[in-house]
């Protein structure tokens, strides 16, 4: 009971999600799939070495939204949550994984969202 339920709450939140963004989104690019956006590739793409320290987190912020926003997209679709972010590569829920930075790598947690965890 208690799955079904964390289901509906992530389908709902994407659902809701998925409105919000593409309503002010560009249209999606061929390379990924249906329903992510191309401001979704574009950030989780970009490099992210800006030159003050207060862009480069909010660059990583935006890069982890993103990155969260992709797993729960794939764990709806899927049923069931990516053993690793390289998943939503080969799914084509993200045409490419960004560089996590130094010391840092991209991880999941148990809310399926994504965080910098130590290396």
């Amino acid at each position: 009971m208690p799955t079904r339920l964390l289901l509906a709450c992530l389908l709902a939140c994407c659902v809701s999600c998925r409105r919000h963004s593409t309503a002010s989104s560009p249209p999606a690019e061929p390379a990924v799939k249906q329903g992510a956006t191309a401001s979704n590739t574009e950030a989780v793409g970009a490099d992210t070495t800006p030159a003050s320290p207060a862009a480069n987190e909010v660059q990583i912020a935006a890069i982890l939204g993103e990155l969260t926003q992709a797993v729960r997209q794939y764990s709806v679709e899927q049923r069931r949550v990516p053993k690793s972010l390289d998943e939503l590569v080969t799914g084509g829920y993200l045409a490419r994984l960004p560089q996590a930075p130094t010391g840092k790598k991209f991880a999941i947690d148990k809310n399926l969202q994504v965080y910098l965890a130590k290396q």
